[in-house]
């Protein structure tokens, strides 16, 4: 079964989008295709507070993609995702969500290591709504900009080999979560040096969108307001 996956990335490049659809292609049916938008949705890099008050920015991109037969939102944060699940019947997900389900489920206790800080109260936050909490043993930082991720400096990937080093010596997690969108190439080298399971997100986006939609299930509509009577003759 072919499809079309939309991955709205907030902060679009050049390097980052085709850094994205490298992953996502590795992993989709390969009949299926895959759509990034091509300009920046925000300005300022990763301000929380701009992302949350923008999601309208995001849900246009839906509202106006008609082809599209799923989506990925290419934020940890996950911004804007309860909003996009009301006005459309498409599956989707964002990258945060999906690496925290798939680390659920090949792990009983998982850590997760962001490019920077600014993130932490965001993924809190969403940790304790998906009801995963208490399975994310360890939440740090290597102040790097996923930006410059994208160049994969020696001292980037030096930084980023240190911190999943002292993860697993001082959390003993079952597997890893790293925020750092398509680096897929990367986690693999990790995940087989350090011998644990390392989840990117937009590839445990990607399969889980195809998943559903294989099996054809759809975020369902409310198109009739309820009846209210309960029942009860007026």
């Amino acid at each position: 079964m072919s499809i079309e996956i939309c991955i709205i990335n907030p902060y679009a490049t050049d390097k980052s989008n085709a850094k994205l659809k490298k992953c996502v292609s590795e992993v989709i049916d390969k009949n299926s295709t895959v759509y990034l938008n091509q300009n920046s949705i925000f300005e300022d890099y990763y301000s929380y507070y701009l992302e949350t008050a923008n999601v309208s920015k995001i849900v246009k991109e839906i509202e106006s993609n008609n082809s599209s037969d799923a989506f990925i939102i290419a934020c940890y944060e996950d911004i804007g995702i309860d909003v996009i699940r009301k006005i459309t019947s498409r599956p989707v997900i964002g990258i945060g969500e999906a690496a925290f389900y798939t680390a659920n489920i090949i792990a009983n206790k998982f850590s997760i290591i962001t490019n920077l800080s600014t993130s932490h109260e965001a993924l809190k936050n969403n940790l304790i709504k998906y009801d995963l909490d208490n399975k994310c043993v360890s939440l740090k930082s290597i102040e790097v900009p996923i930006l410059d991720m994208e160049t994969m400096s020696k001292l980037n990937i030096k930084k980023l080999e240190s911190e999943i080093n002292r993860t697993i010596v001082e959390d003993n997690p079952e597997a890893i979560i790293i925020t750092s969108p398509g680096i897929l190439n990367l986690t693999k080298i990790f995940s087989d040096r350090f011998n644990i399971p390392i989840v990117e997100g937009v590839t445990a986006a990607a399969t889980l969108l195809e998943a559903l939609s294989k099996q054809d299930l759809k975020i369902k509509k409310i198109t009739n307001p309820p009846n209210k009577n309960y029942g009860i003759p007026i």
